[in-house]
């Protein structure tokens, strides 16, 4: 556990400028991964969304963590300083339960990033960059964010940023029924953008992906139309609300593409909302006058206000958190020590053994219930001298130095780290 830490910046400490240089998505994160295990992190996860990135290692280098994120984007060294948080062992799997919980979001208890988390986790998997500690520990996240929601009003009121998106919309076309909408992007937020909008029924809903076949099923879940990406350009001028919600690297809609729109629009505006980081939408459009573009940042007022009103169930998840982090914490430890445990009762039970089998024919002559009292006696005097030096091997909290001590003072093997005695199929749990 000493090894555990997590590297990040968020909307807490960076900017949606500095946040988008930094997303992770298909193979720029198998790459990111690759990369750091090659330079020694035994077991990492790279946790990236609109609001955050974070590194999750098992390192005892935390400069490892932080020079990769300056060599990804060709930054001197500290550029990045003021807006990092490094947080180690302990202190490193709170914040991952807070993250799950959605106690760190932007918009308090927000629903997506429990399945981004996950998914986080699956996609390290896939690449062989989990091991036994970061398994584990996003398994209990997983588990911490199902509790939260299902144990406090923050799950009661599925709340998501895609959701604050479409009250944003609603705010400037009320009358959202007679709307043409253009959603671009099928991935989480996008899917969550389309579901919102069934439920108002407007005139209109075409659903625009890279891969058709996303479209196609997302339009078929929620009554839109599906259309290529390649087909923006034909339905732009019916539309009065634009979702863009991808993971592109560089933006979909610019100046070049929106402004021949201006002269067909009158008194029309075009409503965008930019849920992608990177942002899918130049910014330079706000010069265009019959636009109206709101993107991640824009949408924090609304978040504040949302805030004020579901705080009061904050202590409620924290006692959720609290409870899951003893209790992981506890089982971890000890797991750690549980195989020496095991050894050294096994090497007692051994010597009691053959003690016994030595001393027995220099008693003579003995009854039944006779050996069972001396055998009884001498289990539980093995088991009183053992109680405590057992009692405190539970609690070694530096596992590999403390562990490999106990073992060398016992006459124990131990071959290798504490983190490495794990059998596969607790790796598959």
């Amino acid at each position: 556990m000493q090894k555990l830490v997590v590297v990040g910046l968020s909307h807490r400490t960076a900017s949606l400028e500095t946040r988008e240089r930094f997303a992770f998505e298909g193979t720029a994160l198998r790459e990111a991964l690759e990369w750091l295990r090659e330079r020694g992190a035994d077991e990492c996860v790279i946790l990236s969304t609109c609001n955050r990135t974070e590194i999750y290692a098992c390192t005892p280098h935390d400069d490892l963590l932080v020079n990769f994120l300056h060599e990804w984007e060709g930054l001197p060294p500290n550029a990045l300083q003021p807006y990092l948080y490094i947080k180690r062992s302990e202190e490193a799997v709170e914040h991952l339960f807070r993250v799950a919980a959605g106690l760190d979001s932007q918009v308090l208890g927000e629903s997506e990033i429990l399945a981004q988390v996950k998914q986080a986790w699956e996609k390290a998997r896939e690449a062989g960059s989990v091991g036994v500690l970061l398994n584990s520990l996003f398994q209990r996240a997983v588990v911490v964010g199902k509790r939260v929601r299902a144990e406090t009003a923050l799950g009661r009121q599925v709340v998501s940023l895609g959701s604050l998106a479409v009250r944003a919309a609603l705010q400037h076309k009320p009358d959202i029924h007679n709307a043409t909408i253009i959603v671009i992007g099928t991935g989480t937020m996008g899917r969550r953008v389309a579901k919102e909008l069934a439920d108002f029924q407007p005139k209109a809903v075409y659903i625009l992906s890279h891969t058709f076949s996303y479209a196609t099923a997302l339009a078929s879940d929620t009554g839109a139309i599906p259309l290529a990406l390649g087909a923006l350009q034909q339905v732009l001028p019916e539309a009065d609300i634009i979702f863009t919600a991808t993971t592109a690297p560089h933006p979909i809609l610019d100046t070049t593409c929106l402004a021949p729109l201006e002269h067909s629009r009158a008194d029309r505006p075009l409503i965008i909302l930019d849920l992608g980081v990177p942002r899918n939408t130049d910014p330079a459009v706000r010069l265009l006058p019959f636009v109206r573009l709101y993107d991640i940042e824009d949408l924090k007022a609304l978040s504040d206000a949302h805030y004020r009103a579901r705080e009061r169930e904050v202590p409620a998840a924290l006692r959720i958190i609290e409870e899951e982090m003893e209790d992981y914490l506890s089982w971890w430890h000890t797991r750690g020590a549980a195989p020496l445990i095991a050894a050294l009762q096994e090497r007692a039970e051994q010597i009691r053994r053959q003690q016994i089998e030595w001393a027995m024919p220099k008693l003579g002559s003995l009854s039944e219930h006779q050996k069972r009292i001396i055998d009884q006696m001498t289990a539980r005097i093995v088991k009183q001298i053992l109680h405590h030096p057992v009692s405190e091997l539970r609690n070694i909290l530096d596992e590999d130095d403390a562990l490999l001590i106990f073992a060398r003072l016992f006459g124990l093997e131990q071959k290798e780290p504490v983190l490495a005695a794990v059998t596969s199929s607790e790796e598959e749990q």
